[in-house]
This record gives structure tokens, sequence and C-alpha cells, in this order.
């Protein structure tokens, strides 16, 4: 619940060591990210969503990477159901980032994530 709790703080913009954002509680957000919700379902309903499925695969990798005892954020939902969860964020918080989206993502989906592979032995 520790290790939760301090992803959040970063997550939030809180100042914070273990995430490496600066003093004032910031950090970048790079490419597709800093687009809005509302760009995204714009997006997303002229089917142009091929670079967002990327960036959130990547974003969904680095999670899975970087938060200890994490082998897979998203649990058992496949793509399609990561993005309609995505989709109903962003109807809901049109001013927020594609980021924020993906953070409100990994917060409610933590305690639900795979903390194992199940496979013994590492990569």
């Amino acid at each position: 619940m520790k290790k939760l709790f301090t992803f959040l703080l970063g997550l939030t913009l809180l100042p914070t060591t273990a995430f490496a954002v600066d003093i004032s509680g910031n950090y970048a957000v790079w490419g597709l990210g800093k687009k809005s919700c509302f760009g995204y379902r714009e997006d997303s309903a002229a089917g142009n969503i091929d670079n967002y499925k990327d960036y959130m695969k990547g974003f969904l990798t680095a999670y899975n990477i970087f938060v200890e005892k994490t082998y897979s954020i998203s649990g058992k939902m496949n793509e399609n159901q990561i993005l309609e969860w995505i989709e109903g964020y962003c109807e809901e918080h049109p001013m927020s980032s594609f980021e924020s989206a993906l953070s409100g993502f990994a917060f409610e989906h933590y305690d639900r994530r795979l903390k194992s592979s199940g496979f013994s032995g590492g990569r």
C-alpha cells in the first residue's frame, strides 16, 4: 500500500523524490500524452487511434517496469477493454490530458493488477 501511495503522489504532481518530479511537483509529458481527452475522443471517432494505442502500450509497459510487484497493471483486460475504460474517463473529463486518463486507469486498477507472470525466473 505504501508503494501505491508513493506512486499516487507522483501522479498528482505532489513533490516526491521517488518519481523524479521537479521541486514544484511537475514533470514533463511527451507526445500524445499532452493531448486533451476531448481531442482523443475526436480522433477516436474519426478512426485515428493507432498512435494513441502505441502511446498507451508504452505507458503501461513503463508502469509495469517501474512499479514494484507489478507484472501487468491491466490485469487480464485486453487492449479494447482498456480503450473502452479510457473512452469513459475521457467522456467524463474532456479537459484532462490523455496521460491523466492513463494515470487514472493505473490508479483505479492497481489493486487488480497481476503481480506476477506465473512463470518462474525473470526475463
